[in-house]
């Protein structure tokens, strides 16, 4: 089972009611945590792996996105997967463990720190592409590659390697 942990402030946008739950229940690769925030006036949703702290934007979500929160996290996990040259195959046998998505509270007040930081990245992301580097867009694909690809505190490695090595793990 997926379990996506969602913060307050993304339940309530959700209209969703959450539960804590025990986190030892759960094989950590298959849990996330998600978190709403704005970039200017648009809705964005951060998703960070308990396991590995993977993560990523789902930049301008939209009402009709967070009614199918569980679609638009798996059609963007598989892409970003991609971009970081993990073998579709892998992703395959990840997403097919167990399709089933369940919502619960957040619980890893670590992990919310660390999801803190990845916004702050990226709030500086968009200020230096958009005014010092003077572009017309950002390419939100590249940001993610970009935020997987920078240290944490508490990983001997980077996020996108844990990941990749985690689902090199997986048995069929």
């Amino acid at each position: 089972m997926q379990l996506i942990q969602c913060t307050k402030k993304l339940a309530d946008e959700m209209k969703i009611k959450v539960q804590k739950v025990e986190a030892a229940d759960f094989n950590p690769l298959y849990c996330w945590h998600a978190h709403l925030f704005k970039i200017g006036r648009k809705k964005c949703v951060m998703i960070m792996n308990n396991a590995t702290r993977y993560h990523f934007v789902i930049y301008g979500v939209l009402k009709k996105d967070l009614q199918n929160l569980d679609l638009v996290f798996k059609k963007n996990l598989i892409t970003n997967l991609l971009l970081d040259s993990v073998d579709p195959e892998i992703i395959e046998r990840y997403l097919n463990q167990d399709s089933i998505v369940q919502y619960a509270a957040t619980n890893n007040r670590s992990i919310l720190s660390q999801i803190n930081e990845s916004i702050f990245t990226v709030d500086h992301y968009f200020y230096y592409e958009l005014v010092e580097m003077k572009q017309e867009f950002i390419d939100i694909a590249e940001m993610n590659q970009y935020l997987n690809r920078l240290i944490m505190l508490k990983l001997p490695k980077y996020p996108v390697e844990m990941m990749r090595e985690a689902l090199l793990g997986i048995k069929c």
